[in-house]
C-alpha cells in the first residue's frame, strides 16, 4: 500500500522516458479487445485512443463487468511516446468522490473497488508500458481483493509477466500461467478474448526451464 500515493501523485504528471521501441510485448501484442468488437464504447475506444468521460463513468460503474472495462483499456491502446489515459481517470475518480487530487492517500484509496483499482492499473501500465513495474502495486491490490476473477488475474499477470519481458524470458509465461490456479477461480473474460492473450504468451513457454 505504500506505493500507492506515489503512483497516482506521478499521474498527474505523466513523464515517459526515450526507450527502444517495444511493439512486440506482453502489453502491446495482446489485443483482446477484437473479442468485444459488439460493443459500441470498445468501438469507440480503439477509434479515439483517448478516455472520455462517458468511458471513465463505465471504467467505474459498478453495473458492468470487469472483462469488458479492461476491453476498453485495451483498445484506447498504447503508444511509444505513452498516453495519458491513466491521469484522465485518476482526476475522474477524485472528482467523481469530492476529493482534490492532492488529497488522495493511501486511506482513500483503499475506498476504491477492485474494479476501479484494476482499471487505473491497467491504464498506467498502458500509458507507460516501458515500465510496468509502476501499476504492479494498483493490480495487485485488485488481485488481493477479488483473487477469483479470471479477468484481475490475467491482467495482473500482464504486468508482470511485462516486467519479466525486459529480464528474463524464463518467467514471463507463468505469469500469465499462474492466473489459472486455484479452486474458486471465477472465468469472467469471453473464451476468445482468453484465447488471444494465450496465443500470444504461449510463445514464451519454450523459455521455461
Amino acid at each position: 500500500m505504500k506505493y500507492l500515493f506515489t503512483i497516482i501523485a506521478a499521474l498527474a504528471a505523466v513523464s515517459i522516458l526515450s526507450a527502444p521501441a517495444r511493439a512486440d510485448s506482453p502489453i502491446t501484442s495482446t489485443p483482446f479487445h477484437e473479442a468485444y468488437f459488439d460493443l459500441a464504447i470498445v468501438r469507440d475506444a480503439l477509434g479515439s485512443g483517448v478516455l472520455d468521460l462517458r468511458m471513465a463513468q463505465y471504467l467505474s460503474s459498478p453495473d458492468v463487468p470487469i472483462d469488458a472495462k479492461v476491453a476498453v483499456i485495451n483498445a484506447l491502446g498504447w503508444d511509444i511516446e505513452g498516453k495519458h489515459n491513466a491521469e484522465l481517470f485518476a482526476s475522474y475518480l477524485a472528482l467523481s468522490r469530492g476529493w482534490s487530487l492532492y488529497e488522495v492517500d493511501e486511506e482513500r484509496l483503499a475506498e476504491l473497488t477492485d474494479d476501479e483499482l484494476c482499471c487505473l492499473g491497467y491504464l498506467a501500465m498502458m500509458d507507460d508500458y516501458f515500465h510496468p513495474e509502476e501499476a504492479l502495486p494498483l493490480l495487485e491490490l485488485a488481485n488481493e481483493f477479488k483473487p477469483e476473477s479470471l479477468t484481475i488475474r490475467l491482467i495482473y499477470g500482464l504486468a508482470k509477466a511485462q516486467v519479466a519481458f525486459d529480464g528474463d524470458w524464463a518467467g514471463v509465461w507463468p505469469a500469465i500461467d499462474d492466473a489459472f490456479g486455484g479452486d474458486e477461480l471465477v472465468v469472467d473474460m469471453r473464451p476468445a478474448a482468453v484465447d488471444i492473450i494465450l496465443e500470444y504468451m504461449s510463445l514464451y513457454e519454450e523459455y521455461v526451464e
